[in-house]
């Protein structure tokens, strides 16, 4: 409504004004240099104005003139820009969809017209590195470094190509560099911590993860077990280099300290405490550890603490370190273990007797052969242990360290295919073909051919088995061995019952070993 009647009302006060002024027609009257001019009121309105507009229109044609180069190149360069973001915004999408050939074409036309090198480089480095060119790419993300506000990203492209062509050394470098441009970008800390303790450069390493924990890209609980760790790895290479064993020693009681159930490294400053005369410490701090997480490897370690102690006296001490966690199923089998030693067949079939009763792994069959074997001489004990002994190649099989594309029944602090820190899990794997050797224990006792190696502490005895026999029980015993890890060597040094039979098989020889 008020649409129709505004234009009538301006109609209306016009043609009011126009009545008005005719009826008013007044004079205007110029005196200029001797002249008189006389005119109408309207006609020097009239006058005047297009005097004003002619003036207006001269100075905006004069002004249109003397900015016409600057605004052409300003046309031009508007021009330029947004052909150049369009080439921009087409090598993205070319790439994101895998068009290595447009990606290319459109980076080239890009960097040619946009005068950004954030973004004209980066695309052109993806574009390389779409197209295999891994020198291209490198040297693209390398002319970054030269620029403040793209130095960052280069080093970000250099990290991974390096990564890529698994030149760990400057993969490292970039790594470091990145982290001091940026010390609380995370990708750039993980990075240089990762390498620098692949490296064993166990300082640097310990340096970044205090600065990760500054800048809080760790939790405190994070920072605790990665310090543990590399505490444990650089006591581990020590305590391979003569006269360093205090030095390990006090780097692997300090991880102990910091993860109490972390079995490498309480397992370690056991045996470390162990080799300097502190049986005692080194026994509480696996029994404090195994209270909360029983492992094979605090087992290994509780069992050869003291070299000069007796089997009995072992098998006691056992005792009371399974009454810690009893009825676990690590408990049962160090148990066994240690009964087996001490020739305690009893309470070794005790032991094993609650872990054959649901489909019993692997160990638990060649412990259950070992006992069968030398529980008794007679020929039916012997079938029975060859039995187990069949029974372990199909058993489930026994937990070691995993990680991703990698096993193994030693633990280490950096997985050497892929270089993840702290990446290995004590689980059941799902099949041995690819677990590590172990560090070359002592041969297993094999149950059934009482085959002792010379380094073993308990000289040989002769089996009266057939030839035949021994070379079956010896096919088997290769086959078993393909799957099942080595064990430890206890040997016995006790002579045993009073009264007991020296002709019988001695079972306890030998005993499982899990990683």
């Amino acid at each position: 409504m008020w649409r129709l009647l505004l234009p009538f009302g301006l109609l209306a006060l016009l043609s009011a004004m126009v009545i008005w002024l005719a009826d008013n027609p007044g004079t205007v009257t110029v005196f200029w240099r001797g002249y008189e001019i006389r005119t109408s009121f309207v006609t020097g309105l009239f006058a005047i104005s297009f005097t004003t507009f002619v003036v207006l229109l001269g100075y905006r044609l004069f002004a249109t003139f003397v900015k016409s180069p600057a605004g052409f190149s300003s046309f031009l360069a508007a021009r330029k820009r947004r052909k150049g973001y369009e080439a921009l915004s087409r090598g993205l999408v070319a790439i994101a969809a895998g068009d290595a050939r447009e990606g290319t074409v459109y980076a080239a036309q890009a960097r040619k017209l946009l005068d950004e090198p954030a973004m004209t480089l980066l695309l052109a480095a993806q574009a390389a590195q779409l197209n295999g060119d891994a020198k291209g790419a490198s040297d693209l993300f390398e002319e970054m470094r030269g620029h403040s506000e793209t130095e960052f990203l280069g080093l970000r492209g250099l990290y991974v190509q390096a990564d890529r062509e698994g030149d760990k050394a400057a993969a490292r470098s970039y790594a470091e560099k990145a982290f001091h441009l940026r010390p609380k970008t995370r990708w750039a800390a993980e990075a240089a911590f990762s390498r620098q303790a692949a490296d064993s450069d166990f300082a640097a390493a310990t340096e970044t993860l205090d600065k990760m924990l500054l800048a809080k890209l760790v939790t405190r609980d994070v920072a605790r077990r990665r310090r543990a760790v590399l505490l444990t790895a650089e006591a581990m290479a020590l305590s391979a280099i003569e006269g360093s064993a205090e030095r390990a020693r006090t780097l692997a009681s300090e991880a102990a300290e910091l993860e109490p159930q972390f079995a490498p490294s309480v397992a370690l400053a056991a045996r470390l405490l162990a080799s300097d005369g502190q049986t005692r410490k080194a026994a509480r701090i696996i029994e404090r550890a195994w209270a909360g997480a029983p492992h094979p490897m605090l087992a290994d370690a509780y069992l050869t603490l003291d070299e000069t102690e007796g089997a009995f006296d072992r098998l006691r001490r056992v005792k009371g370190l399974t009454a810690r966690k009893p009825g676990a199923g690590e408990s049962q089998i160090v148990l066994a273990r240690a009964a087996l030693a001490a020739r305690d067949f009893e309470t070794a079939r005790s032991a094993l007797e609650p872990l054959i009763a649901d489909n019993p792994s692997q160990i638990v069959c060649e412990l259950m052969a070992e006992l069968e074997a030398g529980s008794s001489s007679l020929a039916i004990a012997k079938d029975a242990a060859r039995a187990w002994l069949t029974r372990a190649l199909h058993a489930p099989l026994d937990a070691c360290w995993v990680a991703p594309g990698y096993q193994s029944d030693e633990w280490v602090a950096v997985v050497p295919d892929t270089g993840a820190f702290d990446a290995l899990h004590w689980q059941v794997p799902r099949s041995r073909s690819g677990v590590r050797a172990a560090l070359i224990p002592p041969e297993p006792v094999d149950p059934l051919t009482k085959e002792v190696p010379a380094s073993a502490s308990v000289p040989a005895k002769q089996d009266d088995v057939a030839e035949d026999e021994k070379n079956e029980v010896a096919s088997e015993k290769a086959a078993l061995h393909t799957i099942l890890p080595e064990r430890v060597v206890i040997a016995p040094d006790d002579p045993g019952p009073e009264g007991a039979d020296t002709g019988e098989l001695d079972g306890a020889g030998g005993d499982a070993r899990r990683g």
